[in-house]
């Protein structure tokens, strides 16, 4: 299906790589854009907070004109090194109307505090310095588990979690919009891969998980191995290296020990593929996956992430998940996918349900490739960047103006990779905001577990994604 924001005109991505292009932008800059290929396997302005529901008192850059990049779509019979045409799309009315409200609604805390950041770099590296002091440490509840270090977790062997379902009983299911109060606690798992030695290198990826870092900093998340681990293939320390093994133990590190009014935070920017689904439960017949750094080990497919990282949450715990990469739109199997058209959330045919709470935004459709951008001050990937600089303009937005304002920031660049939003619960979008530390919903699924209401046809996926394994 070909989702999209009404009144966006985009179009469907039909060429799965793009090796090299180059635009020049109004200014005449050399604007160098890469697509992250695609690849398949053989094996706050502050705003109120959240209102607390009386029945459960418990549940409680600017943008840088200079910087421009292409239309991701080529013509399907580009020839190696041929610069394909490009489609420059306007910005939908409904996209400029919300731009329009959000700076207004900013106006008076940019002129307050002018934020100069982005004339370096659309969001400068800012890596080795933070800007804001170190949140005070957070007393533990009785009931609350201490996290363990990155440096002294030592993991456990996978489990799938199998086709079954168990149900919730009526006292543990929430079907008003109230929000958990949070606790305080806050951990994040960043992965970024740039895959230099790989036939299918990219160049922001790094980028990416360092300025997502930064960004989590200034919202007050704490930067050491008990609260944020960074995985890259820049790091020297083999403990640091995103491989498969140390991806999935980070999978087990972020869910360790949590509970009620935790917030987690997952982010990957690299390379994602699709393989077939044997099972018959996904939509497409494919499975999608990310790669890590040593892919000859294979990949990491959503069955695998929604096991590790999703299934295992208790109600009141939420995760937001950021997928930068080619595939990603159902990246982690959560059972809602949001139409923007009808603001509604649809159901999967064969849902996967838990008690966390939730959300990702992916890069893209399942069908379509992510950008990896390379500009004239950083590299990164479009989705990052876009969900950065959307974040900073409105810190506490409501979910359907994020993402028409992560969409429009994409848009305004020229990528026509449309970004997507999928749940464990069926938010109510009308009045739930989105917030890096606040906003946690509690457990609305009456049952849970792997549901197969149809058996679906294994897919094929499309041989030119092959060319990494060559």
């Amino acid at each position: 299906s070909t989702k999209d924001y009404p009144g966006s005109q985009v179009h469907t991505v039909t060429t799965p790589k793009i090796d090299e292009a180059h635009s020049q932008n109004a200014a005449g800059d050399v604007v160098e854009v890469h697509a992250a290929p695609s690849v398949a396997t053989q094996n706050h302005q502050q705003q109120p907070t959240f209102n607390q529901h009386p029945a459960h008192q418990k549940h409680q850059i600017h943008q840088n004109h200079q910087y421009h990049a292409m239309a991701m779509s080529a013509p399907q019979a580009s020839a190696p090194g041929q610069t394909p045409k490009i489609d420059i799309p306007e910005r939908p009315d409904h996209i400029a109307a919300a731009f329009e409200r959000i700076k207004l609604q900013n106006a008076a805390a940019c002129d307050e505090n002018p934020n100069t950041e982005g004339q370096g770099s659309l969001v400068p590296d800012r890596s080795d310095e933070h800007s804001t002091v170190a949140p005070p440490p957070v007393l533990l509840r009785p009931n609350q588990t201490p996290w363990q270090s990155w440096e002294s977790f030592r993991g456990y062997p996978f489990k799938e979690v199998p086709l079954a379902t168990t149900d919730i009983p009526s006292n543990e299911v929430y079907n008003d919009a109230s929000n958990v109060i949070a606790s305080g606690r806050r951990k994040a798992l960043l992965i970024g891969i740039n895959y230099a030695e790989s036939p299918a290198p990219l160049q922001g990826c790094v980028n990416d998980a360092k300025n997502i870092k930064n960004l989590l900093i200034e919202n007050g998340f704490t930067d050491d191995p008990t609260h944020m681990v960074m995985l890259t293939d820049e790091e020297q320390n083999s403990k640091y290296l995103p491989t498969k093994a140390n991806i999935r133990r980070g999978f087990q590190w972020l869910t360790q020990g949590v509970s009620e009014g935790d917030v987690l935070f997952l982010h990957f920017s690299g390379h994602g593929s699709q393989v077939s689904d044997e099972a018959g439960m996904e939509e497409d017949g494919l499975n999608e996956t990310i790669l890590p750094m040593d892919y000859q080990k294979g990949q990491i497919t959503d069955d695998m992430i929604w096991s590790s990282v999703v299934y295992p949450l208790p109600s009141g715990v939420k995760l937001t998940v950021v997928m930068d990469c080619c595939h990603s739109g159902t990246g982690l199997d959560l059972p809602f996918d949001y139409e923007p058209y009808t603001g509604r959330w649809v159901e999967e045919t064969n849902p996967a349900h838990s008690k966390g709470h939730v959300v990702l935004f992916a890069s893209c459709e399942d069908a379509e490739t992510s950008a990896d951008a390379i500009g004239k001050y950083q590299a990164g990937g479009a989705m990052t960047q876009s969900f950065i600089l959307a974040y900073k303009e409105n810190p506490m937005p409501k979910y359907p103006e994020f993402m028409a304002a992560i969409h429009g920031h994409l848009i305004d660049r020229h990528f026509k990779q449309r970004p997507q939003l999928t749940s464990s619960q069926e938010l109510d979008t009308k009045n739930s905001r989105f917030s890096l530390i606040e906003g946690i919903q509690p457990n609305k699924n009456r049952t849970i577990g792997r549901i197969q209401r149809k058996k679906i046809r294994p897919g094929s996926a499309d041989d030119r994604r092959n060319f990494l394994f060559r």
